[in-house]
């Protein structure tokens, strides 16, 4: 019997205050806002998807850079290194201009790579197993909150004025505080436990991987290129800002029921469900009219079930095998980022092409394919599930007629 140990719950709710107050800052401010400010500034449909890419593709170096950081200078020393690469690309992006901007760009990505890996590989190495998809859900809640607070702050204050930046620096700095007051040891360290045998990849964290590789194209293209696509529907940066809030509400109030069906319907059912409702919201919000209420409410749903692609990903690495945490996450976070890459690139050339406003329909797309495939791999469970019933049943009856022969 495994000794019981005390759950460090002020270490896990410091930890989740550093990654709400960082993720408000580095992706509220720097992947949500920051593009509207830059179209502002004359950044066009692939301009601004190249800027876009670059973020991701600075998320993908802090990804890959992470478990080594951590395993040389701690946890909580590579999570500052995150918030500070974060607060030098805030501090040089107002002072340069096009192409100048992709280093910025870079940088915002690099520092939460970083920090996200870092941080809650350190977060759930505290959590006990039978906690961890309640922890979770409540975390993906918390982070959703930058996706309403960027975007409401941005409309109040205006998205194309200094604010922005104050803004993301502010944010970014207060998550240094919970860190800073967080004690580094841990009873095991997120990079011992990665070095423990190599644990094959489970069916369950393959199928995150998949889904959050959806996710990841959606949210790329979806928070790159939409300044540009409200533009072409009509609405003002102010307009478009409070409904970047409608998107941010929706994943925040969306991502614990999400998580409690996961628990109690399985991961399979939950992607169908959540895949067949993102794309009929994208394909509502593409036809509605912007002024009438259907258009809010499907971006209110798009926003939740984006995030909720993200949300069931952290679930299936969340609720594997411990002793492969960190890979796992890695393999996930790095599904997420390097698809989110390939979103605003994609997705850029469509609206480049067909024009500005046909942004909602790729992502529909890929929202489509998703449900059908998990669809597919449920259906196939099934029926191999049913084949082996039905063989165990006749190996039954093999034996039972053998041994009535025999008697």
């Amino acid at each position: 019997m495994k000794p019981a140990v005390a759950v460090r719950w002020p270490a896990i709710a410091a930890l989740t205050a550093v990654s709400t107050l960082a993720q408000i800052g580095q992706f509220g401010m720097g992947f949500i806002v920051l593009p509207v400010w830059l179209a502002h500034q004359g950044l066009d449909a692939q301009r601004a998807g190249f800027f876009a890419a670059s973020q991701w593709a600075g998320m993908l170096a802090g990804l890959v850079a992470a478990p080594a950081l951590v395993a040389r200078i701690g946890a909580k020393k590579t999570v500052l290194l995150g918030l500070a690469t974060s607060i030098v690309a805030f501090s040089t992006i107002g002072a340069l201009a096009w192409p100048l901007w992709i280093a910025p760009g870079v940088l915002t990505g690099l520092g939460i790579g970083l920090r996200w890996i870092a941080n809650e590989s350190w977060l759930y190495s505290l959590v006990p197993e039978e906690l961890s998809g309640r922890v979770v859900g409540v975390h993906e809640t918390l982070i959703a909150t930058a996706g309403v607070i960027a975007p409401a702050l941005a409309a109040w204050c205006g998205p194309d004025g200094l604010v922005t930046i104050l803004a993301g620096l502010s944010f970014t700095f207060a998550a240094a505080i919970p860190l800073c007051l967080t004690a580094s040891a841990q009873p095991a360290s997120p990079v011992a436990r990665e070095a423990t045998p190599a644990t094959p990849v489970s069916a369950l964290v393959c199928l995150g991987m998949i889904v959050v590789a959806v996710g990841g194209i959606i949210d790329g293209a979806l928070y790159g290129l939409f300044p540009l696509y409200a533009t072409a529907r009509g609405l003002s940066g102010t307009q478009a800002t409070l409904l970047l809030s409608c998107l941010g509400l929706g994943g925040m109030a969306l991502q614990f029921p999400v998580g409690w069906m996961a628990d109690r319907a399985g991961l399979g059912l939950a992607v169908i469900v959540c895949a067949m409702a993102s794309t009929l919201a994208l394909v509502t919000f593409a036809l509605a009219t912007p002024l009438t209420w259907l258009f809010p409410a499907s971006g209110l749903i798009v926003g939740g079930m984006n995030s909720a692609f993200i949300t069931l990903g952290m679930y299936a690495a969340a609720c594997s095998e411990k002793t492969a945490l960190v890979r796992n996450m890695r393999l996930v976070s790095l599904a997420f980022t390097a698809s989110s890459i390939v979103g605003p690139l994609v997705a850029g050339g469509a609206m480049k092409v067909f024009g500005n406003d046909i942004l909602m329909w790729p992502l529909a797309i890929a929202s489509g394919a998703l449900a059908v495939f998990t669809l597919g791999i449920c259906e196939g469970r099934r029926q191999q599930v049913m084949r082996e019933s039905h063989a165990s049943h006749e190996n039954l009856s093999i034996v039972q007629r053998t041994s009535l022969r025999r008697e």
